[in-house]
């Protein structure tokens, strides 16, 4: 029988290298992995950046149209415990957008996206508001969609995560023509 070398600095390496290339993999990805930022009280909310000062259009992100259905029904409440706001502006002038149709969605305890999903308008001020049941995990987090597609100025579509206690989300919108 042949007698080989130990060799465990070998295997050291090899697990030192696998391990340091997980742990950059961690730290240099979005948490929730699809570009969307966490805007309840826990997060760092929707706070003016500087391509909102600039009034850029916001462009939708990955997941934003998951679950969408057009011309969602319109409503002043989905519950209450958590609610989602934010303000339309237009891209061009910085302007509040008045009357603009814009539609929520989330899961809840009392249901999924398909069922929990409203549209409100947005007031002189440009600002929407909806009151829903809290949100809860869904595939991993919990999180909510905001989306406007009345044809007026292009469409976007947003998915923001918040924490399970949050109990407000802030969503902005600034929309091009």
């Amino acid at each position: 029988m042949h007698d080989r070398p130990s060799r465990p600095w070998l295997l050291a390496l090899v697990l030192v290298v696998i391990t340091g290339g997980v742990a950059y993999a961690l730290l240099s990805s979005e948490p929730s992995g699809t570009d969307a930022a966490n805007v309840g009280d826990s997060g760092r909310g929707e706070a003016p950046d500087p391509e909102e000062r600039q009034c850029k259009a916001t462009r939708s992100n990955p997941g934003g149209t998951n679950n969408y259905i057009p011309d969602g029904p319109a409503a002043e409440s989905l519950g209450d415990g958590f609610i989602i706001t934010g303000r339309v502006r237009a891209a061009a002038d910085c302007k509040p957008l008045e009357d603009l149709r814009i539609q929520v969605w989330l899961a809840t305890e009392t249901g999924g996206e398909q069922d929990n999903r409203a549209s409100v308008h947005t007031d002189a001020d440009g600002v929407y508001r909806i009151e829903t049941d809290p949100t809860v995990a869904q595939f991993g987090e919990p999180n909510i969609h905001v989306g406007y597609d009345d044809g007026d100025y292009r469409e976007v579509f947003i998915r923001r995560v918040v924490d399970l206690d949050d109990k407000r989300a802030v969503v902005n919108l600034t929309l091009r023509r």
